[in-house]
């Protein structure tokens, strides 16, 4: 089938439109500034979104905010590993929400009241919990699964809200933190959260470079007789590594090993040996009952799933794959000519009027899609008239 090669290659290769865009799986929706209540100044922000996002769809997707977007180097390369990883069906596809701290505020932004007076890391918390999470649920189609990533200040206060906020984040990065400010010492009080409970895998990643060892080895010390089922705990020490190199040693095995149970789950359903698709719900519940929240699986393994049983000629498996694709990827159009050309498969005698009927319905799902370009719809009509004609 042309239509089905031509986009499966686009999807798993590149495109033009992905090229422009210089993500394989994302793209920049906007930069834009929010005047937050509780810090009482302006934050400036930029949102990226996964490249199958749209306002209208009903899909949700996990959150990571990523602090500190004045510094380019570090913040764009863990944005293009987000994206490496997203693209390798390692991690699902996420909205993006990254922060600028300017300057004058950084210092009073991850500072704590009883450290220093005009300390507002009580209000940032505010302002991220009760200002950016809201918007990004309400406006953004972000699900209720968060990750936060941090680095040097933000490190420290990315790890303080492992005490305030722990209920509310699932997972925390913290690149080349410090652990102690005045009256703060958070390799003691990590012990605090020994008999926290909860029923999701909450996760904490620190990694240090040469700048603060000693903090790495009393928070490593404090994590090795730390003993809680429900905080998955893990620091990584880069001995020589400077303060702005650790970001980039640290962000790929911290997001890996955050989603290795869900690619687990997604690769067992992938897997050529099983195909009990009506089982599918097994996968899926076995990521609701490790994370705490519904994340879908990755388009290049559920679409691969239905190719692997279209070349396999079980078309109905074929069928039932792509219908489980379409729920978490409904605009993706094209699947419904995929089931389309199963159905003729298994029927040479398909009536026309089913066939018109389906042909009529994709139409209605492409012109309703973000997902395509102009470009593509325009040859994906051209394509339609060919192949079912």
């Amino acid at each position: 089938m042309k239509i089905a090669l031509t986009l499966f290659l686009a999807i798993f290769i590149t495109s033009t439109r992905v090229i422009a865009q210089e993500y394989e799986s994302y793209n920049k929706l906007l930069d834009t500034t929010i005047s937050s209540k509780f810090l009482g100044f302006d934050k400036n922000i930029s949102i990226t979104v996964p490249y199958e996002w749209q306002k209208n769809m009903d899909r949700k997707f996990p959150l990571i905010v990523i602090f500190d977007r004045q510094n380019p180097r570090s913040h764009n390369y863990i944005i293009n590993t987000i994206d490496y990883l997203t693209s390798n069906d390692q991690m699902p596809s996420s909205i993006i929400i990254s922060i600028e701290s300017e300057h004058i505020f950084r210092y009073n932004e991850t500072s704590h009241s009883n450290y220093n007076s005009e300390a507002q890391a009580s209000d940032n918390e505010k302002f991220i919990f009760d200002e950016i999470i809201p918007m990004a649920e309400n406006d953004l189609n972000a699900s209720d699964y968060r990750i936060l990533i941090g680095h040097s200040r933000y490190g420290y206060f990315t790890t303080s809200l492992l005490f305030s906020q722990l209920d509310d984040v699932d997972a925390i990065i913290s690149l080349s933190p410090f652990f102690t400010q005045k009256n703060v010492d958070f390799t003691d009080s990590i012990q605090n959260l020994a008999d926290y409970q909860s029923k999701s895998t909450k996760y904490y990643r620190f990694g240090i470079g040469g700048d603060y060892p000693a903090d790495y080895h009393k928070m490593d010390s404090s994590l090795q007789g730390f003993q809680n089922a429900s905080i998955n705990s893990k620091g990584l020490l880069f001995k020589e590594a400077g303060h702005n190199a650790t970001p980039g040693l640290i962000i790929a095995p911290a997001l890996y090993e955050i989603f290795e149970e869900w690619a687990k789950s997604q690769n067992k359903y992938f897997s050529n040996d099983y195909d009990k698709i009506e089982e599918f719900n097994k996968f899926e519940n076995e990521v609701i009952d490790h994370y705490g929240s519904k994340i879908d699986f990755s388009l290049g393994i559920l679409n691969g799933k239905g190719w692997f049983f279209y070349n396999e000629e079980r078309y109905n498996k074929a069928i039932e794959a792509w219908e489980i694709q379409l729920k978490s990827y409904p605009n993706f159009s094209e699947t419904h000519l995929y089931i389309l050309d199963a159905k003729m498969m298994m029927n040479k005698d398909l009536p026309k009027e089913e066939i018109d009927e389906s042909i009529h319905f994709f139409k209605n799902e492409l012109e309703k899609s973000e997902f395509y370009s102009n470009e593509e719809k325009i040859k994906l009509l051209k394509e339609v008239e060919t192949e079912f004609k």
